[in-house]
């Protein structure tokens, strides 16, 4: 009996463990990516810019996070998964390192934020590649678990502006210091997970199954519909702080506190919604969440005062991005099949990202050209609206199976 008490210990152990490293790996790449965000209007008047030209200092990121994701893929298939995780991972940490300790004009700051995206651009493929191994009868609420850290990392990254900036009067240390954790999750992801198993001669066939997967009509839908809701997202997460400072009033504190209300919801109820669609299936629950979101950041530019946009934030949180993510994963690993899901995954995460591209540059040049930044939360109410469309098209039986 104690014996068996005992493996079922470390069989537990075997699974939470990756589990809490994968998490911990969109922990650092959220708050990485989203410390920026609270200064970003600090940047722009400490270097002369428009709204469109500090916008470039977030868009060049996700450039080279979306330009390296499917060739990290490749890279992944040929030389492993862990490997090209730890690799990438690590030039993430010392880029990010670089831009804090060098990045003291806006050329150098927009070049090593683009290095930045490209160590993290390798992290949704290999991570989730190296999670599909989990237990699937539990996919989805593997998946937003794993997820949860991106909650954590939004939350974190949105909140270190303030205090760093009143310890030590410099938005450079607050990229320094978190390069720190940074470089220490890289290590503890080569450590706490293990390689998945590679099919014979896939790597020559990478093309070919790209083609494929987009001619899956339920797939590409699915692309669409992802695209549509990361624009809602990175509008919210990249202008929503600078959007509180210039319409509301607040400092880069709370501004930053209250765009994070929404990720600090969105860890329970991702979780919950997400462990009721392993029972009900995804596309019902998609269906209903996507408009729900639309209309909560609609309401977040057009909320006449503080409480009325905050509690649109927290809305947001309960039906957005966060919660959409591991109901789209675990419904693509439903129809694609094990052979293909890292390909899937890199595909999918290309499709989606590319919108984080192009809402924090839209968004800029529409604040440039209404002279306020409410006209781009308008018009990135309508892209995630459009995401109902894709999701109501796609299939969800497993008679559709890649």
């Amino acid at each position: 009996m104690f014996a068996s008490f005992g493996e079922g210990n470390k069989e537990m152990r075997s699974i939470i463990t990756p589990i809490i490293a994968l998490s911990s790996g969109w922990v650092m790449i959220y708050a990485d990516r989203l410390s920026i965000s609270p200064v970003l209007n600090l940047i722009r008047q400490q270097f002369g810019l428009s709204f469109a030209s500090v916008s470039v200092v977030v868009s060049i990121y996700f450039l080279a996070y979306v330009g390296f994701t499917i060739p990290a893929t490749i890279a992944a298939e040929r030389w492993g998964y862990r490997r090209i995780m730890f690799y990438f991972f690590l030039l993430a940490a010392l880029s990010l390192l670089a831009a804090g300790a060098l990045g003291y004009s806006y050329l150098l700051l927009v070049l090593f934020m683009g290095l930045h995206g490209a160590g993290a651009g390798a992290y949704y493929p290999t991570a989730y590649r190296i999670s599909s191994v989990l237990p699937s009868q539990r996919r989805g609420l593997t998946a937003s678990l794993i997820n949860s850290g991106m909650g954590f990392g939004t939350i974190a990254g949105l909140l270190l502006a303030g205090p760093v900036l009143k310890l030590f009067d410099s938005w450079q240390m607050m990229l320094i210091l978190l390069s720190v954790p940074t470089l220490i999750v890289a290590y503890a992801l080569k450590r706490a997970t293990e390689e998945p198993p590679h099919p014979e001669g896939k790597s020559a066939e990478m093309r070919s199954i790209y083609i494929k997967l987009l001619k899956n009509r339920s797939f590409a839908m699915l692309c669409a519909a992802m695209f549509c809701s990361l624009y809602g997202y990175w509008v919210i997460l990249t202008w929503g702080p600078t959007y509180l400072q210039e319409s509301r009033g607040l400092g880069i504190l709370y501004s930053g506190a209250a765009t994070a209300i929404f990720s600090a919801v969105a860890i329970p109820s991702s979780i919950a919604i997400s462990h009721v669609s392993d029972k009900v299936g995804r596309k019902a629950i998609a269906m209903t969440i996507l408009p729900l979101a639309s209309i909560a950041i609609f309401l977040m530019a057009i909320g006449s005062n503080l409480v009325t946009v905050i509690l649109a934030i927290a809305a947001y949180g309960v039906v957005g991005k966060l919660t959409l993510d591991p109901l789209v994963i675990a419904w693509v690993g439903e129809f694609i099949g094990q052979e293909q899901i890292g390909s899937a995954l890199s595909l999918l995460n290309v499709a989606a990202m590319s919108s984080s591209i192009l809402a924090p540059l839209i968004t800029g040049v529409l604040a440039d050209y209404t002279g306020g930044l409410a006209g781009g939360f308008y018009f990135g109410a309508v892209i995630v609206l459009f995401g109902f469309v894709f999701v109501a098209v796609a299939r969800e039986k497993r008679s559709d199976r890649f």
